[in-house]
């Protein structure tokens, strides 16, 4: 069973609302995509003791799964809304036109995950030096 159920993502992140049935689709991706983007699995963070770092994850999932239901699963495979072109840097090549903007292109991950969990100190993406304090590394908690 994953971190978030159907009834947290319903009633208490109060999410668009997602079929049932399509709901562990949504959250197996969702769920490994930001587990994932913080090395972390979901018994690491069930044995956090903070709450609120708990909240934030589970909140984040949801951010997500909202996410892959506004834009589709597609995005979760390749980073983008269907459609032909590709983005190299700041430039954007779509159906034979270009752009500076990425016109078309989406992100793989919400935009919201991240203010979900940038307080939560599991987003550093430094390798721990020897002196450097533990509470940098976001592994106090």
């Amino acid at each position: 069973m994953g971190l978030v159920t159907y009834t947290y993502y319903t009633q208490t992140y109060m999410g668009e609302p997602v079929q049932q049935a399509d709901f562990p689709r949504y959250d197996a991706r969702a769920e490994d995509l930001i587990l994932g983007l913080i090395n972390k699995s979901a018994a690491d963070i069930l044995a956090i003791t903070s709450q609120s770092v708990q909240e934030a994850v589970k909140k984040a999932i949801c951010c997500q799964i909202e996410y892959f239901f506004e834009y589709g699963l597609n995005v979760a495979v390749a980073g983008r809304e269907g459609g032909g072109g590709f983005t190299v840097g700041k430039v954007s090549v779509n159906n034979g036109s270009s752009s500076a903007a990425a016109s078309g292109s989406r992100s793989m991950i919400a935009p919201g995950v991240y203010v979900y969990l940038e307080r939560t100190g599991l987003l550093y993406p430094g390798v721990p030096t020897v002196g450097t304090p533990p509470q940098v590394w976001g592994w106090w908690m």
